[in-house]
């Protein structure tokens, strides 16, 4: 997102969660901000699904978001 931050909480799973260039596994409980114009995406990694909730702030909006 151009001009709104992320927090992702982890609910259940694991995953590898990529910002940018860093790298970081993330687990049932992990807490993941992300800053306005970075590059992310989440994998799961784990043999159940990865479940999460996304706190986007400011809110989401269709023109702000650059889709790789």
């Amino acid at each position: 997102y151009l001009y709104s931050s992320e927090v992702y909480y982890i609910i259940s799973g694991k995953g590898i969660m990529h910002i940018n260039s860093q790298i970081e596994q993330v687990e049932e409980g992990s807490t993941i901000y992300i800053p306005p114009k970075s590059i992310q995406f989440i994998e799961n990694t784990g043999s159940h699904d990865l479940v999460f909730l996304c706190i986007v702030d400011p809110a989401w909006k269709k023109e702000d978001e650059i889709v790789l």
